[in-house]
């Protein structure tokens, strides 16, 4: 998923369903250049789903991915 989007100012939940054997992570950046980590996890191997408890997050945009593998990535709407 390339964009997703969760309420402001309220925690938030977000299930990770890795059907793969290869480790995966969930981490919420401010932006794009990913310096600022405001959510991280630590990754964990499939298959397994894994629900998050995201903290709440002002409004915004913000950049999510996997830090094992960078290219999967997108933008979480904060509103």
């Amino acid at each position: 998923t390339r964009s997703v989007s969760a309420p402001a100012d309220e925690p938030f939940q977000i299930a990770f369903d890795n059907q793969e054997s290869p480790p995966h992570n969930v981490a919420i950046y401010r932006d794009s250049p990913a310096t600022e980590k405001v959510f991280g996890s630590d990754p964990f191997s499939g298959p397994a789903v894994v629900t998050y408890h995201v903290p709440a997050l002002a409004a915004g945009s913000y950049f999510f991915r996997c830090d094992v593998h960078p290219d999967m990535s997108g933008q979480l709407t904060v509103g």
